[in-house]
């Protein structure tokens, strides 16, 4: 990684390059591949907005082109495209505020805005994604009759404005992380221990989470988008108390795996050691035990 990071920074040319050459994979993985987003955070984060822009037309341009073509989900390519402009905002707000509460609250408000413009601007896109979905689910249905929910606009929207959201989330990370590789090493460590929200913006996104959960099963996709800023402050609470107990890379490693293993429940618990430790401040808990 710190070879593909010392790749990207050797010039505007080379950043480009990484940004065309990664397009198949970006095209095939969707919002979920990481590296050219990526790219345009680092650009960011180190060379400013004016060269961050020229990066971003060599990867908004394909995209572009693909929306004028058949054989591929507009829906997805909308999904990336506003990726990369919450994406974009995001990294300014981080750059300027050296704040990762601040930078993921505001890509959270984002995503939410652009779920909402995709299931008005681009209801037919969503209608055709929730079509595909239903058909989908239809089979699992068929083998189980207790599955009774079908997918509603409503719910593909905010399933599409979580997908935004954790994009652009863990794309500004890798990027992050890549500049404190070659600028700062040791330094997005020490920014991302510390990642904590205060109580009241906790509280406001924990009570909202509950609240969409309450509504029914159309706003659980809701729920889980602002559940992922808490879940990202849940995780790094784990890798400050992994640190703080010296159990080195194998502690991390058990904790993925499990997290792989046990996604859905770990990851409610997460969300919950992330509200509680706005609440509390389990760092400072730790660290007064260590000093006494």
């Amino acid at each position: 990684m710190r070879a593909l990071a010392e790749f990207i920074m050797a010039g505007r040319l080379r950043a480009v390059l990484v940004v065309v050459f990664s397009y198949p994979l970006h095209i095939l993985l969707g919002p979920f591949y990481l590296i050219s987003p990526a790219v345009l955070g680092l650009v960011l984060l180190r060379h400013g907005l004016s060269e961050a822009c020229l990066v971003l037309l060599w990867l908004i341009l394909p995209l572009v082109i693909l929306l004028n073509t058949t054989d591929v989900r507009g829906t997805m390519v909308w999904v990336s495209i506003f990726s990369l402009l919450v994406l974009l905002v995001g990294a300014i707000v981080l750059a300027r505020t050296r704040d990762w509460p601040s930078a993921l609250k505001v890509i959270l408000g984002l995503s939410l805005i652009c779920g909402a413009v995709m299931k008005s601007w681009l209801a037919s896109d969503v209608t055709a994604m929730r079509e595909v979905l239903n058909e989908m689910f239809s089979q699992f249905q068929q083998q189980n009759s207790a599955l009774v929910f079908e997918f509603g606009d409503l719910f593909i929207a905010g399933l599409l404005s979580w997908l935004i959201a954790f994009t652009s989330m863990m794309a500004l990370l890798l990027a992050r992380w890549w500049q404190s590789l070659l600028y700062n090493p040791g330094g997005f460590g020490v920014e991302f221990h510390a990642l904590r929200f205060n109580r009241l913006s906790a509280s406001l996104l924990f009570a909202a989470l509950m609240g969409c959960y309450l509504l029914g099963q159309e706003y659980v996709t809701w729920g889980s988008l602002l559940g992922l800023p808490l879940l990202l402050a849940g995780v790094a609470l784990v890798h400050h108390t992994v640190a703080f107990a010296e159990l080195g890379v194998r502690g991390l490693v058990i904790f993925y795996v499990a997290l792989v293993i046990l996604q859905g429940p770990l990851s409610s618990v997460l969300i919950g050691l992330g509200f509680l430790d706005s609440v509390m401040d389990f760092r400072s808990r730790l660290a007064a035990r260590r000093s006494s």
